[in-house]
């Protein structure tokens, strides 16, 4: 888990924007800047994964997903559902039924739905916690100073921003080597003879 005042700490800590009480950038700025940080590492490396169940009635025909990313795989009574539709039909095949973060089927037939997807949570205030490896932190920290130093105010911005850009690069390689590490099922490491 990483907390919210973790990040900004550490983003500040880069700008030299560490005078108390009279900060450059506003904290829902930053936090803002979070918030689309953490979207693009969710949508990026597939964080996030849940697995949810509903049982589809006429009373309550849509299972609700609240910042829903992706969907990995969908059944409805065991049976899996390939087809994905935004449009409801009458007859026909049981497809999924997309509506923004609502999900059904369609023809819509009375049954338990199980969904395995990818969300993220946005955060809201500095004392907010994100649920995400620790590994994270710098990809989070130098993806929110890349987003900030886009913005052309300053001509020595493009140097510090190529710099930040190729830092991010390298925090998204050690998270991609973590999660190989945590999720793969053919590891195979090189011995390494030192003379």
């Amino acid at each position: 888990m990483i907390e919210v005042s973790e990040v900004i700490a550490k983003v500040r800590e880069r700008l030299n924007d560490n005078e108390v009480g009279n900060y450059e950038i506003l904290d829902s700025v930053l936090v803002e800047n979070i918030n689309q940080a953490l979207l693009k590492i969710c949508l990026e490396f597939k964080l996030n994964k849940s697995l949810t169940r509903d049982l589809l009635t006429e009373e309550e025909r849509f299972l609700t997903i609240n910042n829903l990313l992706g969907i990995e795989s969908v059944k409805l009574d065991k049976k899996e559902i390939q087809i994905r539709n935004t449009i409801e039909k009458d007859a026909g095949e049981c497809e999924l039924l997309i509506l923004s973060d609502k999900l059904s089927v369609t023809p819509f037939r009375s049954g338990e739905l199980e969904v395995v997807y990818y969300t993220y949570e946005e955060v809201s205030s500095v004392l907010d916690i994100i649920k995400l490896p620790k590994i994270c932190l710098d990809v989070l920290v130098y993806s929110v100073l890349c987003n900030l130093l886009e913005i052309p105010n300053n001509e020595t911005n493009f140097s510090v921003l190529a710099n930040y850009k190729q830092l991010l690069k390298l925090a998204k390689d050690n998270l991609t080597n973590y999660l190989s590490l945590m999720y793969s099922k053919n590891i195979h490491f090189s011995k390494v003879v030192r003379v």
